[in-house]
């Protein structure tokens, strides 16, 4: 999950305060504009863009792959930011906890800092609309993709499935959400399934099994449980995580 625009707008000042710039000589060096910088210091902006942490990175003396850790978009490096954050967590603490993203980081290090440093991450596909007619999913379905870790995905193939429809919703699993999928033809016993049904595209429901039958129950009290045979009913995958952007 990304930080608030808050906890990442305090990171970036504590990295200007300590090269001792001010914000018009930041804007100066990166070509960032005075007010953009101000607004992001103090949380009014959302977290910024790739781009954007292209020009800051080197003005602030750190790393590409430190900044967009910080921001979200790669899983953090103890070995980099976060420890550079240890080094000056007195800068943090003396701020009141301010900057909540200090605490975080320290509390990483404390736990088991070895496998954090051992974990990768890896490209995984993100699909959008899947349709009957494929053997399983198919590259011509790829949309983009997005980063996970490794070892969350180290015992099969995965994909993200963006949510349509509100078939989930009384589990909090909402339209424009994304889930991270085990690509696979089964499903556990009440687990959640990626299932395609006479040619539909893809939809969320708990599997169940009947003998030899399959039932559908979805999370949604206006949509009743669905009984079919199994050879009717088309399994993607199971779902292991929920995934939202904020």
């Amino acid at each position: 999950m990304k930080p608030s625009a808050k906890d990442f707008g305090g990171y970036l000042k504590m990295l200007r305060q300590r090269c001792g710039m001010t914000v018009r000589e930041l804007e100066d060096k990166s070509g960032v504009s005075h007010s953009y910088l101000t607004q992001m210091e103090n949380g009014r902006r959302g977290v910024p863009s790739p781009d954007i942490l292209k020009k800051l990175f080197e003005p602030l003396n750190t790393s590409y792959d430190d900044l967009m850790a910080a921001a979200g978009y790669l899983e953090p490096r103890v070995d980099n930011v976060y420890s550079e954050l240890k080094n000056d967590s007195s800068m943090f603490l003396d701020m009141k906890g301010q900057y909540n993203v200090a605490n975080k980081t320290l509390d990483l290090l404390q736990r088991n800092n070895e496998s954090l440093l051992e974990d990768e991450v890896v490209q995984i596909p993100i699909y959008g609309e899947i349709k009957a007619g494929y053997n399983m999913i198919a590259e011509q379905n790829i949309i983009g993709y997005k980063v996970a870790s490794k070892k969350e995905v180290s015992d099969g193939e995965y994909f993200y499935l963006i949510v349509k429809g509100d078939s989930m919703i009384d589990e909090g699993i909402r339209e424009g959400y994304k889930v991270l999928v085990k690509r696979q033809s089964f499903v556990e016993n009440g687990k959640i399934g990626v299932v395609i049904v006479n040619g539909d595209e893809a939809t969320l429901k708990r599997v169940f099994y009947d003998g030899s039958n399959v039932i559908l129950q979805a999370s949604n009290k206006e949509i009743p449980p669905r009984v079919l045979s199994i050879g009717d009913v088309m399994i993607q995958g199971q779902v292991r995580s929920v995934v939202f952007d904020v």
